[in-house]
């Protein structure tokens, strides 16, 4: 169909990142004419292009953690959920495990009862079974976390770690950005439209209602319903109307940089990689290819995160700064690391909620819904989401409270809430890892 006939459509979604993919398949094998808009030229080359993509299931509470789990289920059958003909190059899960460390500080006892409550497997090895499996890690006790240009920094420890957390079913996928087109590709398989570039210059409003957009070319595109999942353009765009003015919860553009380090000889990624969950030095990282690691920080250092206003004004490569503190960090944990002069690696945009739960809801405009704060801890779920914001629209334009009624998982047989992603809530301090 022509760009000039794409003027109308009952659900038009705005994004083709991972998030706004899945919500198009599932809109669309929910039988909505559906139209998706991006101000990129491909799905996936947004934020999603430099997720490190991980897949795993430990969380903050129990919903995220069984939902999770699901996720890995999915995942793990990407093929058979996208419903793919033979021969599709589909995105790989790579299976890795994850390894979460435990400072001895309590922090891992909230992760552990919410796999708990969830019903998720996992394990409690001691320091001894830790050093067996991984014996390139240095076990020591190194925090709190703490800046690199701190003297306490390179403190001798005198103390060993409490010991592991391990999630033998974790592990991360090859490539983000072919998932969302693998995605798009069987959003488009079910019937949806997909209109790039273009990209959105302004709602329209009639009254309390979002009844469509206006494109940077003048275009207008009418829709009944109106889902925001632009990543880190989408706080700009609901703020232009201000429908973000009853959040009780901040939307954030965060600065990322993750590295890329060769592994220290004699340590091969296929058989000994993890991925690495260090609360001790508040870094994460999993296998990249079959020698080094990719990872980055876990933002748990609030004075070393860098906020943006505008999502479009930031360095591009990865920062001498950021370089020395994540490399740096890493080589405490693994001493016989040899860090490179040359510096590699991805810098990206996290769009994220200032308690790190997404926003998944309505707005205060009718017919306008958001999916928001996904960055850095959603892609593990992102199948999953497509039908939760399904639930969301049908529900709303049904006229009932979507957070009264539980929505089905595409797997297995349990059912979520979307109490607990209100635009409404406040924050009540970090709730996700």
């Amino acid at each position: 169909m022509s760009a000039e006939a794409d003027t109308r459509a009952e659900v038009l979604v705005i994004g083709a990142g991972v998030i706004g993919a899945s919500i198009a398949l599932a809109m669309a094998r929910g039988g909505h004419d559906v139209l998706v808009v991006d101000r990129s030229s491909a799905p996936g080359t947004g934020s999603t292009s430099s997720s490190a993509a991980i897949v795993r299931v430990h969380a903050g509470d129990a919903q995220t953690s069984a939902m999770s789990d699901d996720g890995i289920r999915i995942w793990r059958d990407w093929g058979g959920f996208l419903d793919a003909p033979a021969g599709e190059q589909l995105a790989r899960f790579r299976h890795t495990g994850s390894l979460l460390l435990d400072p001895g500080d309590g922090a891992l006892a909230p992760i552990e009862k919410a796999m708990q409550d969830a019903g998720v497997a996992y394990e409690r090895w001691d320091v001894d079974a830790t050093a067996a499996r991984f014996p390139y890690l240095d076990l020591h006790r190194f925090g709190p976390p703490r800046p690199v240009d701190d003297e306490s920094f390179w403190d001798d420890p005198e103390e060993l770690l409490a010991g592991a957390v391990y999630t033998e079913q974790s592990g991360y996928i090859s490539d983000p950005s072919l998932a969302a087109v693998n995605l798009m590709d069987a959003a488009r398989r079910a019937g949806a439209r997909v209109r790039m570039p273009a990209a959105v210059a302004a709602f329209e409003v009639d009254g309390d209602r979002v009844t469509g957009v206006t494109l940077a070319d003048g275009s207008r595109i009418l829709a009944d319903a109106v889902i925001l999942a632009a990543g880190p353009h989408t706080q700009p765009l609901l703020r232009s109307i201000g429908a973000d003015d009853d959040f009780g919860v901040r939307l954030l553009r965060v600065r990322t940089e993750e590295v890329h380090v060769q592994a220290p000889a004699g340590v091969d990624m296929t058989t000994e990689g993890v991925h690495l969950v260090d609360l001790d030095l508040d870094t994460n990282f999993r296998p990249e290819g079959t020698d080094g690691f990719h990872g980055g920080s876990n933002q748990g250092l609030p004075e070393e995160q860098v906020l943006l206003d505008d999502p479009e004004d930031f360095t591009p490569s990865v920062t001498a700064e950021g370089w020395e503190r994540l490399t740096l960090r890493l080589a405490r944990r693994i001493p016989e690391l040899g860090i490179p002069r040359t510096r590699s690696g991805i810098v990206g945009i996290i769009d994220a909620a200032e308690d790190w739960v997404p926003v998944y809801d309505r707005t205060r405009f009718d017919g306008l819904f958001v999916a928001a704060g996904t960055s850095g801890s959603q892609f593990k779920v992102a199948p999953i989401i497509g039908v939760l914001m399904r639930h969301i629209v049908e529900t709303t334009l049904e006229g009932r409270d979507h957070a009264a009624v539980p929505f089905a998982s595409p797997v297995g047989d349990r059912t979520f809430s979307t109490a607990m992603y209100s635009r409404l809530r406040t924050s009540g301090g970090a709730a996700g890892l």
